[in-house]
């Protein structure tokens, strides 16, 4: 079983086929075929409550509420601590909801007590579709083309049922709503209708004829969008809405799909199946739908018959049928009571909750009233036709590509512009380039293929100038403050630079001082170097000097030493001389005497 269909589909498939043994053995007995009494009416003639309208609309798409009738109904003290099922159907006009709802009504007199009749406890609830020639009451409804419910009705005599076991005490609420799509309701009415329907009900019939149909999902996820956006409680851990049936009429294709529950539950299963391969918008539209009811089911009815249908070729009493199951084909009736025996049995009751807490009776009619005022305000979005809806999807398109065109375009010269040094003149280039991007962005729009009249051109180009306007203040805004930031930082790093500049030049001055400083050093020290060696040098000289002038002072001295000698010798020599005269002139003398 798949996690969107509604039930167990073992247990559905036994049932159904228990339900519809049931159905027919007791349709037999009616037809006097198993029986000869023939007044097995539950009393069809007249019911006990009435088809009351708590909410229409104006010829101005105002909303009416009936504020009245939900209280009298709610405000009933046996409904105040009962716990609320409310069963609702919607869909197109004109395809049977109503006439669905008065053989549901039939079978809810027959097995459950009402505040306005406690149920007559002789009356065999099996034999609960009454007589076969019965004209059918309640709703109001006829075959024809022309709608006939209008608003939102409630069935103004409120079921009860205690279960046996639990003691637990529920109201059950029957709610038919205007057909969808006619010539009268607005786009605006129809999602309203849809979306309230889905929102007070818990078991909602959709209402449809021949096939699914892929709009039909589309519209579904719309309107269900729709609710989900007024839901007022959102408790994001459960899913918003709760019980969905999808009532396919006029079912052509049983050699596909059987007609009944089990049937309507794999044709849904086939339909709503999502593949790695699919479309994305229609694996987006599935995966929605999955996501929004806690669950989904679907049955599969026949064709009624011409009868019912009111086809005057085929069918001689077209226009005198009065909702009578005898006139209907075997097939349909069949599976028509045993859809209605098996959605409203107790055990098939779907409570409505709110946050996951069951909703009573004087809880509900506040939840209603608050619900139905808050459409009754201007705080929700405004619906529109699905060809209103296509055309502002494909302008909003148009208009996304545009204003993606001209961001493009301000951005791709805001970077020239910033290069701009100075700030006023970049503040004066952006009107003027705004003007520029603007206009290309025009051109673009008007050059463009689109849907829609002449009026909506007109309206989505004004929409288009608006956002341009708008996105143009705000960047303009964010460029001026950019510019400002750009100019903060510029001169922060041109301070920076200046500062680094000085700090180089500082730098260099002074490593150029320390240089000089060292050559001056280097110079000095050079120079005393030199002066200590010519200092050395002339020591050295003086030295020298000294030591030729000693050495020369010696060689005289020596000279002198030596001139001395020499005198002193020569004197010696003189002396020596003179003594030898001396002595040889004595000698001679000494001769001459001696002679």
């Amino acid at each position: 079983m798949s996690e969107f269909q509604s039930y167990d589909v073992s247990s559905v498939y036994k049932d159904e086929h228990k339900i519809s043994k049931i159905s027919k053995d007791t349709l037999k007995m009616h037809n006097g075929k198993d029986n000869k009494e023939t007044n097995y009416s539950t009393d069809q003639s007249h019911l006990h409550g009435q088809s009351v309208s708590i909410l229409s609309f104006t010829s101005e798409n105002k909303i009416i509420i009936n504020e009245e009738v939900l209280k009298q109904t709610f405000d009933h003290p046996e409904l105040q601590n009962r716990k609320v099922v409310v069963f609702s159907i919607i869909g197109a006009y004109r395809k049977g909801k109503s006439f669905f709802l008065d053989y549901c009504l039939r079978f809810l007199y027959a097995h459950y007590s009402s505040i306005n009749y406690p149920k007559n406890s002789t009356l065999n609830s099996k034999k609960w579709m009454g007589d076969k020639n019965d004209p059918l009451t309640g709703f109001s409804w006829r075959s024809g083309s022309a709608r006939d419910t209008t608003g939102i009705i409630i069935w103004n005599d409120v079921f009860l049922h205690t279960n046996e076991e639990t003691d637990e005490k529920i109201a059950i609420v029957v709610i038919d709503t205007q057909g969808l799509f006619d010539n009268e309701t607005t786009a605006m009415d129809n999602s309203r209708i849809f979306a309230l329907g889905t929102l007070i009900s818990s078991i909602q019939i959709l209402n449809l004829s021949g096939v699914l149909q892929e709009d039909q999902l589309q519209y579904l996820q719309f309107a269900t969008e729709f609710a989900k956006y007024a839901k007022i409680d959102n408790k994001l851990s459960e899913k918003p809405f709760q019980n969905l049936m999808f009532l396919i009429r006029d079912w052509a294709h049983a050699d596909e799909n059987e007609y009944g529950i089990q049937g309507g539950d794999e044709y849904l299963k086939q339909f709503l199946n999502t593949r790695s391969d699919q479309n994305k918008e229609l694996k987006s539209v599935r995966e929605f739908i999955h996501s929004s009811f806690d669950k989904i089911g679907c049955s599969l009815l026949p064709y009624p018959g011409d009868s019912v249908f009111g086809n005057k070729k085929k069918s001689k009493n077209a226009n005198k049928y009065n909702g009578n199951w005898g006139e209907m084909d075997e097939d349909f009736k069949d599976e028509l009571f045993s859809l209605i025996e098996y959605l409203l049995k107790p055990e098939r009751l779907v409570l409505k909750k709110i946050n996951g807490k069951d909703l009573k009776g004087s809880e509900f009619l506040k939840y209603v009233l608050q619900y139905f005022k808050l459409f009754q305000s201007d705080k929700l979005p405004k619906a529109q036709s699905i060809y209103e809806s296509t055309v502002e999807k494909q302008m909003n398109i148009l208009i996304e590509l545009c204003i993606n065109s001209y961001k493009e375009t301000i951005h791709f010269n805001q970077e020239i512009i910033i290069n701009i040094n100075e700030m006023d003149k970049c503040i004066k280039l952006l009107p003027l380039l705004h003007k520029m991007s603007k206009c290309q962005t025009l051109l673009m729009y008007n050059e463009s293929k689109k849907m829609g009249s002449s009026e909506h051109e007109v309206k989505f180009k004004g929409i288009l100038i608006d956002q341009i306007e708008k996105i143009y203040q705000e960047w303009e805004a964010q460029m001026k403050e950019n510019m400002v930031k750009i100019d903060k930082e510029r001169k922060k790093t041109q301070k920076a630079l200046e500062e680094k500049k000085t700090l180089e030049i500082e730098k260099m001055f002074n490593e150029k001082t320390a240089a000089e400083k060292l050559v001056e050093y280097e110079k000095l020290k050079a120079e005393k170097a030199l002066e200590s060696e010519r200092l050395l040098r002339k020591k050295q000289v003086e030295a020298i000097k000294l030591e030729i002038e000693k050495e020369r002072q010696n060689k005289l001295e020596s000279v002198k030493k030596a001139e001395e000698a020499i005198n002193k010798q020569l004197e010696a020599e003189s002396e020596a001389e003179e003594w030898k005269k001396k002595y040889e002139a004595t000698t001679k003398n000494k001769s001459c005497n001696i002679l």
